[in-house]
């Protein structure tokens, strides 16, 4: 998830206008037990209608899964066959981040985190049941990635039923099981690339621990995943039906429509405008205070500071007044003190942003994220209404271009090496996680669990919701000591309240 708006372009509505072409209903799901027939099924066999293309499997563990009819090809490419396995050419993501795990097993496990805390009276049954029918719903969940006659493929289960284990655990162990979960193999081949752990604290206290891996989902993905899973669960345990719509598109339509506008005239004219945007580039030079060691550390430290009242209403106000987003002022606030503490003039920044950039993206199960270099000239030490508005122009472009995975851009620089190191310090600014704050007669709040591992030496995360807003700061520890980076986030803050404050102030003094 971030907090960018992304920019939409010729190649944005045509994304949008052939996914408009696969849209239908979500089968209603009944309590514990078995789903309802929903428009389109046979009641009796849970058989698609072959009028109107809908349907839900009988089983209750899978009642949104639409396997293609056996050995038959889609427009998409994919193949089911026999066993109910549909097989499609993975995305060109999913292949960046398969090569890069080749090599053996990477410094920094690429999987996503989450936790809902749940205090009440909890149906463990039923929560296990509203997980498989999550798991039902997405096919990315039921997916592993194999290499297959020369080329990665996803393949898909026609169903997967996944237990959800039940541990006592006391809060203060919350972090060790977070580590020792990351760290426990997972063989992409044979999966699953999901699962869902429920940690019992007290009698009615418990913790619901996502885990994902990043090859089938971004930071979006656990949004998902928390409302879908409270839906179902709301579901099982009242005999209500789900109030969730079918999918529109699939993942592996997406990943098809994606790979041929990128080999198309599309990829080479991206890979141009990032060619002609980085060169001469440098990476960022970073306020560190202990000397690199020879390797990396994959292990790193994590600050979350609450951003001062009167800054946030400053910079709200003012990201109000100039017609732009926070994301967009906290970037330039970030690069002006990156610019102050360093005395570099060229700042490059990694920024993620996502590829939903289509309404019938949001609720897919899936990793549609990527990265782009934000790079400004402060040569001129410009004021800050000045930079709020070249960042604001200079974004809108790079996002209008982020649709080139980083690997097929790699070859093409001059530099080997280069893209890395520009990644190798980043921003984001996101709102808080939409999430329900009652599940039936549980309530429910999010719960962070801490991630002990970097895969760059600095970033800083903007996170803001309705009246409060708060810095998440990681860092590698070779680095950074925690005593620094916190000065760093203090001194942020005070930045973004005095340039905002003094919008014709020049942003390097």
């Amino acid at each position: 998830m971030t907090g960018t708006q992304m920019a939409k372009d010729d190649y944005h509505a045509r994304a949008q206008l052939e996914a408009a072409l696969l849209r239908g209903r979500a089968p209603a799901v009944g309590p514990r037990g078995g789903p309802q027939a929903g428009p389109g099924t046979d009641s009796r066999t849970g058989a698609q209608d072959p009028r109107t293309g809908t349907g839900s499997p009988a089983r209750a563990a899978d009642p949104a899964a639409h396997p293609l009819p056996p050995s038959r090809a889609a427009a998409d490419g994919s193949l089911a066959g026999p066993d109910g396995a549909t097989r499609f050419r993975a995305s060109l993501a999913q292949e960046g981040m398969w090569r890069s795990l080749r090599g053996g097993p990477g410094s920094t496990p690429p999987l996503l985190t989450g936790g809902l805390r749940l205090r009440g009276p909890l149906d463990a049954g039923a929560l296990e049941d509203a997980w498989n029918d999550v798991v039902a719903r997405h096919d990315n969940l039921r997916s592993t990635l194999r290499q297959e006659d020369g080329r990665l493929n996803q393949v898909v289960a026609g169903s997967l039923r996944l237990p959800v284990p039940v541990t006592g655990l006391a809060i203060e162990d919350f972090g060790r099981f977070t580590r020792q979960e990351v760290d426990r193999p997972l063989d992409l081949a044979e999966g699953p690339l999901a699962g869902l752990r429920l940690l019992r604290l007290g009698a009615d206290d418990h913790i619901a621990f996502l885990l994902v891996h990043h090859i089938i989902g971004d930071g979006r993905t656990l949004e998902v995943l928390v409302r879908d899973l409270s839906a179902f669960y709301l579901a099982r345990t009242t005999g209500t039906t789900v109030p969730l719509p079918r999918l529109p598109v699939r993942y592996g339509e997406f990943a098809a429509a994606h790979r041929a506008r990128t080999e198309g005239p599309r990829g080479a004219e991206v890979g141009d405008y990032w060619l002609r945007r980085l060169a001469g580039a440098e990476p960022a030079e970073l306020p560190t205070d202990r000397a690199p060691s020879g390797r990396p550390a994959a292990l790193g430290g994590f600050l979350d500071v609450p951003m001062p009242a009167d800054v946030l209403r400053r910079l709200t106000e003012f990201a109000r007044a100039r017609r732009t987003t926070l994301h967009t002022v906290g970037l330039a606030a970030f690069q002006a003190l990156l610019a102050r503490e360093s005395g570099q003039r060229d700042i490059s920044v990694r920024v993620p942003v996502s590829y939903r950039d289509g309404t019938e993206l949001q609720d897919l199960v899936a990793d549609f994220s990527n990265d782009v270099v934000v790079r400004t000239d402060l040569s001129a030490n410009p004021a800050f209404g000045e930079l709020v508005d070249r960042v604001h122009h200079d974004t809108a472009l790079d996002f209008a271009h982020h649709d080139l995975p980083p690997h097929l851009l790699e070859p093409r620089m001059d530099t080997p090496g280069l893209l890395d190191r520009l990644f190798h310090v980043q921003f984001t600014a996101e709102r808080e996680f939409d999430v329900a704050v009652t599940v039936g007669e549980l309530g429910a709040e999010p719960i962070m669990p801490p991630d002990p591992y970097v895969s760059r030496p600095l970033s800083l995360r903007l996170r803001h919701g309705d009246g409060s807003a708060r810095c998440l700061a990681a860092f590698a520890l070779d680095r950074f000591s925690e005593e620094r980076v916190a000065r760093f986030v203090a001194d942020y803050h005070d930045l973004v309240g005095e340039l905002t404050g003094h919008p014709d102030r020049r942003v390097l003094g």
